[in-house]
């Protein structure tokens, strides 16, 4: 994308001065897309930068990853700071990524410089409905065919049974006798493929939008997905089992396994809204079901580990 050129702000007049400046690829996407991030801020002789957070919410847009890299000195003494990271809007529209304020410290006092605002554009991910097929005639039904009995097939199948029942009597004996000394040792189960739990969560989840959810006779088992979605990548994230548990069990397995409160309020409400449909057979429109999964991108972008911070790199 094409560069967005801050300001700087309150520096001295006539001494070269910082800038700030931000990059965004692409501005057009859809939700919980990452967008490629790069903010430069521009450090001139005799001033100095200590890199400062970003994120992790910046206005409707969410920080995902991202670190900050030194770059210089250059001729004349001047540096130069590059933010690099990924960013993900979780609702539709066009959204607006607020100017980001930073601090440099010169001789003279401390100078802030900011970078533009920059549009950004998150279309939904939903295909559009499909026009709908004309009536196909049906053509008459034919008389029903006279078949004669034969019961040579039903004594087949009877014969089958009953070796499958001495073979079942047999395996059951063997079990008995020699359980013990043929079990092996369990495999473990992976259920995120060797993938991080948030990682595999977004992934399954944008699958999930792609069945075009909304439709007759779907939507029950779209939550039923949604939450079998969400306890699994909430029993990999803390180490505990939820599949078997029912969503008032839920907060007290989390908060014992370290879970936090800000995140158990939107998680029970998002469950209890999978067992109204289930159960209770509350009908769901695919806005509805677009909401549920666009609250599960949330919960997963509030409960998943903070990324760890990269090492700076010294000067060339």
């Amino acid at each position: 994308g094409a560069a967005l050129l801050g300001v700087a702000l309150a520096a001295p007049a006539g001494a070269p001065q910082p800038s700030a400046r931000i990059e965004v690829d692409p501005k057009t996407a859809t939700v919980g897309d990452p967008l490629a991030t790069v903010v430069t801020i521009e450090v001139p002789s005799g001033a100095q930068f200590q890199p400062q957070a970003v994120g992790p919410a910046l206005g409707d847009l969410t920080v995902l990853d991202g670190a900050w890299e030194r770059r210089g000195p250059e001729a004349g003494g001047a540096e130069r700071w590059l933010w690099t990271g990924r960013i993900a809007a979780y609702r539709t529209g066009r959204l607006e990524l607020p100017a980001l304020r930073f601090t440099v410290a010169s001789g003279g006092g401390d100078i802030t410089v900011a970078t533009a605002p920059v549009a950004i554009t998150i279309e939904s991910v939903l295909p559009a409905e499909e026009a709908k097929e004309g009536e196909t005639a049906l053509a008459d039904l034919k008389p029903p065919a006279t078949i004669p009995p034969s019961y040579g097939p039903l004594w087949g199948a009877l014969g089958a049974l009953a070796a499958l029942l001495a073979a079942s009597g047999l395996t059951w004996w063997l079990h008995r006798r020699f359980a013990n000394r043929l079990a092996a040792a369990p495999q473990p189960v992976d259920p995120f493929g060797r993938l991080p739990p948030d990682v595999w969560a977004y992934q399954e989840l944008k699958a999930l939008l792609e069945r075009r959810p909304g439709e007759a006779g779907e939507v029950e088992r779209f939550f039923d997905e949604l939450a079998r979605i969400l306890k699994n990548y909430l029993a990999g994230r803390y180490r505990v089992d939820l599949l078997e548990r029912t969503t008032a069990e839920v907060p007290a397995a989390l908060r014992q396994a370290g879970a936090g409160e800000g995140a158990l309020g939107g998680i029970v409400d998002l469950l209890a809204r999978a067992d109204a449909v289930k159960f209770a057979r509350q009908g769901a429109d695919a806005a509805a079901c677009r909401h549920a999964v666009e609250a599960a991108y949330r919960i997963v972008d509030a409960t998943r580990p903070a990324p760890r911070a990269e090492p700076e790199t010294g000067a060339a």
